[in-house]
């Protein structure tokens, strides 16, 4: 389909490069000449910023995604970033100047006939 790949955070950086270069002679040929954190065993590895998968509780809906990371294969899913983010100047009542908000949509689409080859993964 286009590969594999993982997100993972900052955070677990350490591990993996310990990994890539304790694997063998091979892998760690290959991370010396190719560099680290690019790919390991043809599985792509995306880093994020530390926090970026929490647990969140917002009105009605809570999500669980603290510890956890996730995987699958390249072009099945459609992540959303926000692009012309929106500013606002807001009045603050008894206070002089304004308050400023920027928002954006943000959102991840799985395709249905798809879902089973992305996966989510607990970290133990």
């Amino acid at each position: 389909m286009g590969g594999l790949y993982v997100v993972v955070e900052n955070t677990d950086v350490v591990g993996i490069v310990q990994s890539q270069v304790s694997t063998g002679f091979r892998y760690a040929d290959e991370a010396a000449t190719n560099g680290l954190l690019g790919s390991m065993m043809g599985v792509d590895i995306y880093v994020v910023r530390s926090g970026t998968f929490v647990s969140a509780t917002q009105g009605t809906k809570t999500w669980n995604n603290a510890g956890y990371r996730v995987g699958g294969v390249k072009n099945v899913s459609t992540y959303a970033f926000p692009r012309g983010l929106q500013f606002e100047e807001k009045d603050v009542s008894g206070v002089t100047g304004k308050e400023v908000v920027c928002y954006g949509l943000v959102g991840f689409k799985q395709w249905t006939p798809l879902a089973s080859l992305t996966i989510r993964i607990l970290l133990a």
